[in-house]
């Protein structure tokens, strides 16, 4: 708050209040009409409205205005001079006023008062001049310094001059060079000049005398000088200081500056603030060697800031908002006042004062202390802090926010096939597919007063719902809403889940922020279609059901397309979206008869994710609602197993190369992408770099070479804008195929015999949906994670590794080195299907070797069956750990370990920063001679500060196969 402020003297409402007024709508002048007269105050809406104000006591009475009328066109501006010559009184001035298409000249006649309605005046058009081109501005002087006349001259919006003398005589001229733009053009009577700001932000300098001969002579003509003033202007005035210079006031965006008529500057200052609106004067005579020259700037803030040249030396506050036009004036009985005009036509005479606001303190109220009372107001407060701020129960703050605001959401089991798709705004290419659509109901009741709140609806890629926002505010207790929801195809996509979820986000009248959500399964009938199987495909996985609880039928994950007394054994299922001609999808489910095993096979990586997710959901779902289990989100300890394989366990298998092929596909889209974009950005820069050359020809130089190289740069620039709007579309499939890819992953090692905690943390580091950004694809945002993983992490290749690679590898390199993410993304699913294999054999032999140690005392048991059994197990036992007694001991210890990832050796895998540094490591042949359990705690200690070595007990050397399918074990 300033202590200084602009003291209001005199105030009136001017009668166009739509806000049509800018600086140029304001004018203070005097017309001559008597002796001591003092000036008039004329405002001029952009409606049409012309006022004309006399001030006399300090407030406003009826009798204060003179004028006002209405004319036919807007006013762009307000000027006062010596238009006319036959005006037989020298000291009267005449009023100009500035149309869009004409300027009209008034003489001001004044109509005497009778009794108390006192004086008018009246407007009587003196000339008019029309115009052929639409104008901007207007400015006016003594052109070619004559004496007792004024000319003026006209600023076109197209950057033409006009210029008038009182005889009649009008001629028009152009600026040389760049084409011009509207901006305010002043006039200098000391060199007779006028100074114009070009469309490159220079202040130039012509003279009356080039402008006035260019049309005759035809000839061409540059500035006398030129200044760069580097930022846009608000507005120019031109100031005569002194004998030997005048001033050029520059009001720009940040900046005020100033400059002599020879184009040197005076000084630049700086604004704080962004300015509207400024007025100089000059306090003196020019010609006085004490002149001061005074600069008044107004703020968007409504503050006035008063300058003497650069130096500020008083500032003040308005009470009223920001004007947009401020002049010097002598209004009867208050010399030197501040004339403003507002942008909704309050026009004020102020003055500035250094009265503080007078305000009054309020009485205390002096109470008797209640110690009982204040107490209970501390626990309210401190209620309230805990409340909003404690967050150790999670649990009990979920069950809170789900009683404010009870949410149900649920999605039919059948499908729709009277989908309105004009009135959903469906895409013709999906709408002739007839696709089917699903129909959800979602019921919102607020128990207690909440501040907003807001619900939104997240469907997959590809699928979009009729509704998918709602917001409220101040909602009241008791607010219910039932919303009725279509989903269907709104792109020709692979959907890579059919999951829905609704998150409701609320603030309660506290301010306490609480978030409940809840989903909802699309049916799957919505994107399949039921087909012939197939038997045989190029992907096959297999899920064991391991719950009692889940009977293992298709009928139990596929009811909307089998009976549910049905006994088929195979389920072949067609994907419908995007439905390619030329390509069917079909994915294939078959149920073993004397297993708990299902068999997921299909040539086509992308028909997988919703099948997989249906299987392992429905499993835990039926699971956890017959009492067996529940999944705790804690954070898994180490060392425990996943306990989604109590339920459902996963073959150890991942299609690793067709998932690689979707990433390659989609780097390469994005890539594709960045050159298309940075040829379009070359297109573009010559485009403007030939339409700044067609700009700066005069109109005596030939355009057509110019008109035709801008024409197929145009051209050019459309195809190639073409070529990236379809190269965006092919990434927004390849996007939905690598969804699908990489949720297939995910639900693979979602259900492996794996460590929790190795499962959680490479769950959390494949993302779905993939995202790309401008500066970032999915590929680089990856990076990091798979990296950490395969150096740090769970998953790194040993415990001994040493982060020194890493650390050189990323230090020498700037850019994304694709070939190495994708070398670690698969060396990622090799380690995680490899560990659960291990795991899986490790159980395997522990459960072979428990069966060898059991007594054969049983009674019940026959013997030849007996020995029979014994002659079987040590014959599968030898062909598995060999004949020798070392091997066989080192052989057995593996059942030992754990099924963490950091307890399994990768056989010292090794990238190829890696081999380039180690070269070969591997030896092979026969272990040395001795006792098994000596020469296992040799080798052990032998090994123990180094890397493992991989030794062959069998004195086999790898295959081709095994070679060239793992290079980094057998190197």
């Amino acid at each position: 708050m300033s202590l200084f402020n602009v003291c209001s003297w005199w105030t009136a409402q001017c009668g166009d209040t739509t806000g049509d007024y800018d600086v140029a709508s304001l004018l203070c002048t005097r017309f001559g009409l008597e002796a001591q007269e003092k000036d008039y105050i004329i405002v001029g809406s952009q409606s049409g409205q012309l006022s004309i104000y006399y001030p006399h006591a300090n407030e406003f009475d009826a009798t204060d205005l003179l004028l006002e009328t209405q004319l036919a066109a807007p006013i762009l501006g307000l000027y006062a001079g010596k238009f006319s010559g036959n005006v037989r009184n020298e000291n009267v001035n005449q009023l100009g006023v500035l149309l869009p298409n004409a300027i009209a000249i008034y003489n001001v006649q004044t109509i005497s008062g009778l009794a108390e309605y006192g004086a008018q005046l009246k407007l009587q058009l003196q000339a008019e001049h029309k115009f052929q081109r639409v104008a901007f501005s207007m400015c006016q002087g003594h052109f070619g310094q004559v004496k007792g006349r004024e000319f003026f001259c006209v600023v076109h919006l197209d950057g033409t001059l006009t210029f008038y003398e009182q005889d009649g005589i009008s001629y028009e001229c152009r600026f040389p060079g760049q084409r011009s733009l509207p901006a305010p053009v002043v006039y200098c009577e000391r060199t007779d000049s006028f100074f114009r700001f070009s469309a490159t932000w220079h202040l130039q300098c012509y003279s009356y005398q080039d402008l006035s001969h260019s049309l005759v002579t035809k000839s061409s003509y540059q500035p006398i000088w030129s200044q760069c003033i580097g930022e846009g202007i608000l507005d120019m005035r031109v100031i005569q200081l002194k004998d030997t210079c005048s001033y050029i006031m520059i009001l720009g965006e940040r900046n005020f500056i100033s400059l002599d008529d020879n184009g040197k500057i005076n000084f630049i200052l700086k604004l704080d603030y962004a300015p509207k609106c400024f007025s100089s004067f000059v306090v003196g005579y020019y010609w006085e060697p004490g002149a001061r020259l005074i600069t008044a700037i107004v703020s968007d803030s409504a503050k006035l800031h008063i300058y003497e040249e650069a130096n500020i030396i008083w500032a003040a506050q308005w009470q009223q908002p920001s004007p947009v036009a401020i002049q010097r004036s002598n209004v009867q009985s208050l010399a030197g006042s501040i004339i403003t005009l507002s942008a909704t036509g309050q026009l004020t005479v102020g003055y500035l004062g250094a009265q503080p606001y007078q305000f009054q303190v309020q009485p205390l109220h002096q109470e008797e202390l209640s110690f009982a009372q204040a107490h209970k107001q501390l626990q309210q407060l401190e209620d309230e802090i805990k409340e909003s701020v404690d967050i150790r129960d999670m649990d009990a703050l979920n069950q809170q926010a789900a009683d404010q605001v009870r949410l149900s959401f649920s999605i039919q089991p059948e499908i729709c096939d009277d989908l309105d798709t004009l009135l959903l705004d469906v895409p013709a290419d999906v709408a002739v597919k007839e696709l089917p659509s699903a129909k959800g109901f979602l019921k919102l009741k607020v128990k207690t007063e909440l501040a907003e709140l807001q619900l939104v609806i997240q469907t997959p890629s590809g699928v979009r719902c009729s509704q998918d926002t709602l917001s409220l505010v101040d909602v009241p207790a008791g607010t219910g809403r039932e919303i009725s929801l279509d989903f269907y195809m709104a792109e020709l996509l692979h959907v890579h889940s059919t999951r829905v979820e609704v998150f409701v986000s609320f603030l309660s009248t506290r301010g306490i922020p609480r978030v409940i959500q809840q989903s909802a399964y699309l049916p799957l009938s919505m994107f399949y279609r039921s087909c012939q199987p197939q038997k045989a495909a190029g992907i096959k996985l297999t899920y064991t059901i391991t719950s009692k609880h889940v009977p293992p039928k298709l009928n139990t994950f596929f009811g909307e397309f089998l009976e549910a007394e049905s006994d088929t054994h195979a389920l072949g299922l067609q994907l419908l979206c995007p439905g390619l001609e030329k390509l069917t999808e079909v994915i294939t489910v078959v149920a073993a008869k004397n297993s708990n095993r299902l068999r997921i096979q299909s040539d086509h990586v992308e028909t997988f994710a919703m099948i997989l997710e249906r299987i392992v959901e429905t499993t835990l779902q039926l699971d956890s609602a017959a009492g067996l289990l529940k999944m705790h989100k804690k954070k898994p300890k180490r060392g425990v197993l996943n306990r989604c394989v109590e339920r459902i366990i996963a073959a150890p298998f991942i299609p690793i190369q067709p998932i690689l092929h979707r990433a390659d596909v989609h780097y390469e889209t994005q890539q594709n992408i960045r050159k298309q974009t940075e040829q379009l950005e070359v297109l573009w820069q010559q485009f403007k770099t030939l339409q700044r050359e067609l700009q700066e020809q005069s109109e005596s130089e030939p355009k057509e070479t110019l008109t035709m190289q801008i024409e197929a740069n145009y051209d050019h620039l459309i195809l190639e804008g073409d070529k990236l709007v379809e190269i965006r579309r092919d990434e927004q499939r390849q996007r939905g195929d690598l969804n699908c890819a990489v949720a297939l992953a995910k639900w693979i090692i979602h259900a492996l015999n794996l460590e929790e905690r190795v499962v959680n943390v490479v769950n959390s580091v494949l993302s779905v949906p993939v995202e790309d950004w401008t500066e970032l694809s999915w590929e680089e945002s990856m990076a990091p994670g798979i990296d950490m993983l395969h150096h740090f992490g769970p998953l790194m290749r040993s415990k001994s590794t040493s982060t020194h690679g890493l650390l050189d590898g990323n230090s020498t390199k700037d850019a994304f080195d694709y070939g190495r993410f994708r070398r670690h993304f698969a060396t990622l699913f090799d380690r995680i299907v490899r560990l659960a294999s291990s795991t899986a054999e490790s159980e395997a032999n522990a459960q072979q070797t428990a069966a060898m140690e059991q007594p054969t005392t049983d009674a019940t048991q026959q013997p030849t069956q007996q020995q029979q059994q014994q002659v079987d197990e040590i014959g599968s036992m030898q062909r598995m750990l060999g004949n020798d007694k070392a091997t066989t001991v080192g052989r057995l210890a593996k059942p030992n370990l754990s099924s963490s990832l950091e307890a399994v050796e990768d056989e010292e895998e090794y990238d190829e920063e890696d081999l380039r540094d180690t070269g070969y490591r591997k030896d092979y042949g026969p272990t040395m001679a001795g006792d098994g359990n000596e020469q296992q705690q040799q080798l052990e200690q032998q090994t123990k500060g180094k890397r493992s070595e991989w030794v062959n007990e069998d004195f086999e050397l790898p295959t081709t196969e095994e070679l060239f399918s793992d290079l980094g074990i057998w190197w």
